[in-house]
């Protein structure tokens, strides 16, 4: 018997299938001859006669024989002295064998992949018994979609190929109406027909259209099989797609590309040419937009690009970028797509045919058709005039829209007389075509039927749970969002002013006590005034849901007064998120302005030696910090180390969230007759964690650290002062008396320094400002301006007492 499957049949699964075939049929019986008659499971649930389909076998499957085992006898077993190796490169002859990753030969098509014409199907992929499989019904869809012929599909459908696509129609063209047993108005078609295309029709997107053809062997994208709506004729040779000589016929194309933008699809024939060709583009479009659209939309025939393969087996051809309705994919069904050109096809000659009649109508004559009364305008314009703003408009700016009014009630009235002439007599108007009128449904009641509910009960639910039921709790909650607005518009965290630039340490200081003072506010007056406006709101209310002195927790518990302390509380932690907000964006805004000229600065920037004194990198505002520079043994630098801004700013910052955590609740301080015991609970603020506060604390970081760069590198630019601020006099004086020194060399020497101090009053500023930094460079100025002065005194001193050593001598 032959095998199913791939499995080999045996005695006992041949019993099992004669007892099942003789009971499904009794009249099935095994022939004298052994006769067995070969069976396929799938095909028989795919066809409708299975006995039709396969011959008797009247003999089994020829076996062939293992003989594998043989050869590891002595006697099959060749000799080592049979091979000789001498002059052979076994290591070569290895390496020339070597087979790669993959040695399986695929069986695929170098244009098409074998999915792009698999039907779409809704079938699980799992087979449950006695069902018909996936792919059969893959194949056999596959097999009916290539049988059927398009062309004969629109025939069958009255659709005329020719007339598919729009053409310039001469003006003397003579249009027969009426004709017995054909169209009453043969016109012909003036729009494009993909502007009637239906995608509800579609059965994939154009990117999972596109994803058919990628080959995840190789890795590229493959064309799609397809038939399309071309010319008959090479691309070249098409100057206006709408040319009434023009003929146009489905061909077998292979699809490339969709324009998203267009909506259009990129296809080539058989008997394309190197050009790309829009089908809708200008008339007579030069040779130079051709070349333009080519090179945008072309790829090299030897190249690979975005993933897609130019290459072809049939070599370079024309190229066509065609809308929807005019390309069919083979992995389609033909019936499907033929009804979806039917359709546009009948839609466009509809709204053609209305748009005639629109015409008719436009062109019919308003003389003595009539206007509307004087009291009708004078009602509708007084109606229209009900608004403020209506009533100044100039009676200049009604009188054309009352004659636009007036034009469309005579078209109104035209339409009317020209549905009645033509309704008349139906044969000798056939080639007209009315539009569509929308009956609108009668209700069956003027009006809008409600459905049956208990307002009432649901009223009553909802006061029962609502707090906004009773004037103290109202009154209350308004005194508490009063309170929380307060908070919100008034306090403020951190300092976020600074009126004139201050010392690092008086800054640390300022931001201390805003916190200090925000905090304290928070945690005494606030907390205090609405504790003490809650309670007097409620003292009168007595027993019952907002009974303030209930000393019983679990009655407490259930009250609306419980409810109402907690509104109160989510107030009161909305208020904290709302202040803590504020004030650090503005604390935020206010260091990153000053930072602003230097926020780009990079590591290893210079400052010019030769312009102390001028500095492009002054704030909007005010800077922030004063800085003094000093020159001592280590050299130029400033007062306050340059870690203590960043420890400074990002400190004040982390202090302000913090104390904001501390705030505690005020459900003890109001119901004081319940014993509450442990800690009381605090109110939850934003924490150190959070996305926006990370952020904010990096880029106040971002800002100092860049702020400091040009710093480091001002105070660098003093270094050729430094070993004049640290020479010793007492040293340069001995030095300079070492060698037999005359009074014109005393004088030069002198002069020097009486110019070297003049150059550096010149040079060194009062003070400059560096992005928050105001530098106060004046004390550096007068230490170095004052150490020339002393050594032109040391020098006046040396020679005085020399020139008196030689007076004693004579």
């Amino acid at each position: 018997m032959p095998q199913e499957n791939g499995y080999r049949s045996t005695p006992s699964s041949s019993h099992l299938r004669n007892n099942v075939s003789q009971n499904d049929n009794e009249t099935d019986k095994i022939s004298t001859n052994r006769e067995v008659r070969e069976r396929g499971y799938y095909s028989e649930l795919a066809t409708i006669n299975p006995d039709s389909k396969f011959e008797v076998a009247r003999q089994a499957p020829i076996a062939h024989d293992d003989v594998l085992r043989q050869t590891f006898r002595l006697s099959n077993t060749a000799r080592a002295s049979v091979f000789d190796l001498q002059g052979i490169d076994v290591a070569q002859l290895l390496a020339n064998s070597r087979q790669g990753e993959v040695t399986t030969e695929f069986k695929r098509s170098d244009v098409y992949l074998e999915k792009t014409i698999e039907p779409k199907v809704f079938m699980p992929f799992y087979t449950a018994p006695y069902t018909l499989p996936r792919k059969v019904e893959i194949e056999r869809r596959k097999r009916l979609y290539l049988s059927l012929d398009l062309p004969t599909l629109l025939k069958e459908r009255n659709i005329d190929t020719n007339k598919l696509m729009p053409k310039h129609i001469p003006a003397d063209k003579i249009v027969t109406l009426n004709i017995p047993n054909e169209d009453p108005a043969p016109f012909d078609p003036f729009l494009p027909l993909h502007y009637f295309d239906d995608t509800d029709y579609e059965i994939w997107t154009p990117e999972s259209w596109l994803a058919l053809g990628h080959d995840s062997i190789t890795g590229l994208n493959k064309p799609l099989p397809g038939i399309a709506l071309l010319p008959d004729v090479p691309a070249s040779e098409i100057y206006d797609i709408k040319d009434s000589n023009l003929h146009l016929n489905w061909r077998n194309v292979s699809i490339h590309d969709y324009d998203p933008e267009k909506q259009l699809w990129l296809v080539t024939t058989d008997d394309r040419e190197h050009n790309v060709f829009d089908m809708y583009r200008p008339a007579k479009q030069s040779r130079k937009q051709t070349e333009a659209i080519e090179g945008k939309r072309q790829t090299s025939e030897n190249s690979v690009a975005n993933g897609t393969s130019s290459h072809h087996s049939s070599g370079s051809h024309g190229r066509y970028w065609v809308p929807r309705i005019q390309l069919h994919f083979l992995a389609e069904d033909p019936r499907i797509f033929a009804d979806r050109v039917a359709k546009a096809y009948r839609d466009r000659k509809r709204i053609e045919a209305e748009l005639r009649s629109a015409l008719f109508i436009d062109c019919m004559p308003i003389d003595g058709i009539g206007k509307l009364d004087d009291e009708r305008i004078k009602r509708m314009i007084e109606l229209t005039k009900t608004s403020a703003i209506s009533k100044t408009v100039k009676d200049e700016y009604v009188t054309p829209i009352v004659e636009e009014v007036n034009l469309d009630y005579a078209r109104t009235m035209n339409s009317m007389i020209f549905e009645e002439v033509t309704q008349s007599d139906p044969i000798s108007f056939a080639f007209i075509t009315l539009p569509l009128k929308q009956r609108r449904i009668i209700p069956r009641t003027g009006c809008i039927d409600i459905p049956e509910y208990s307002f009432n009960e649901v009223f009553d639910q909802f006061k029962f749970i609502s707090l906004l039921t009773s004037k103290p709790a109202i009154d209350a909650l308004k005194l508490v969002r009063t309170e929380c607005d307060y908070v919100i518009n008034n306090l403020s965290l951190l300092q976020k002013t600074i009126p004139k630039h201050v010392k690092l340490d008086e800054f640390e200081s300022m931001q201390f006590n805003q916190t200090s003072t925000t905090h304290m506010y928070l945690t005494d007056t606030w907390k205090n005034n609405l504790r003490q406006g809650i309670k007097t709101k409620f003292i009168d209310v007595g027993r019952g849901w907002y009974n303030i002195n209930e000393s019983d927790f679990h009655i407490y518990q259930v009250s609306k007064l419980k409810k109402f302390i907690e509104r109160v509380k989510f107030m009161m932690q909305d208020t904290l998120r709302f202040l803590v907000q504020d004030s650090c964006q503005n604390y935020v805004r206010m260091v990153t302005d000053a930072c602003s000229p230097v926020l780009n600065m990079k590591e290893g920037f210079k400052w010019p030696q030769n312009d102390l004194i001028n500095s492009p990198y002054k704030p909007p505002k005010n800077p922030l910090f004063h800085l003094d520079i000093i020159i001592d043994q280590v050299g130029p630098r400033y007062v306050t180390s340059y870690e203590s801004f960043s420890n400074t700013i990002l400190g004040a910052f982390d202090r302000a969230i913090t104390q904001t955590q501390a705030i505690p609740q005020i459900e003890k301080d109001i119901m004081e007759n319940i014993f509450w015991g442990g800690e009381m609970l605090k109110l939850e603020s934003v924490a150190l964690q959070e996305n926006k506060v990370i952020e904010w604390r990096e880029t106040l970081q971002k800002a100092v650290q860049a702020s400091l760069i040009p710093l480091k590198a001002y105070a660098e630019a003093y270094e050729s002062y430094v070993p004049l601020m640290n020479l010793n006099t007492d040293h340069y004086i001995k030095d300079f008396e070492k060698t037999e020194k005359s009074i014109e060399e005393y004088r030069n020497e002198m002069l020097m320094h009486v110019r070297e101090k003049d150059k550096l009053e010149k040079n060194i500023p009062v003070s400059i400002v560096i992005g928050p930094y105001y530098i106060f460079a004046q004390k550096l100025r007068e230490a170095l301006s004052n150490k020339r002065k002393l050594l032109i005194e040391a020098l006046l001193l040396s020679q005085t007492r020399k020139a008196r050593t030689k007076t004693e001598e004579v």
